[in-house]
């Protein structure tokens, strides 16, 4: 008999979380208001920064490849090397 007792309420605790999971539906059935779990509130925040950040790569992209010296003139494209080398002017002098 002790086994039968223990065994049914094994059983009834093993079954709370799953119903405790199944109350949001119920909810949802019913057309009350659903507040959402902090959990969903984290991946709707984390899916956000995602496309947050997809839009400032594209943008990124964008900006870069407007100056890149395929399509840019000598004159506009950029030079990361401009503070090392000598300006022309220097240059001729030392040779």
């Amino acid at each position: 008999m002790e086994k039968v007792a223990v065994t049914a309420v094994m059983i009834a605790l093993l079954t709370a979380p799953a119903h405790s999971q199944t109350m949001q539906q119920r909810q949802e059935e019913r057309g009350s208001t659903v507040t959402k779990t902090p959990m969903q509130k984290l991946e709707e925040e984390r899916a956000q920064r995602a496309l947050q950040a997809d839009r400032d790569y594209d943008a990124a992209m964008k900006r870069s490849k407007a100056t890149t010296p395929s399509t840019a003139t000598p004159s506009t494209a950029p030079d990361p090397w401009q503070n090392v080398r000598p300006s022309p002017s220097t240059a001729k002098k030392a040779n």
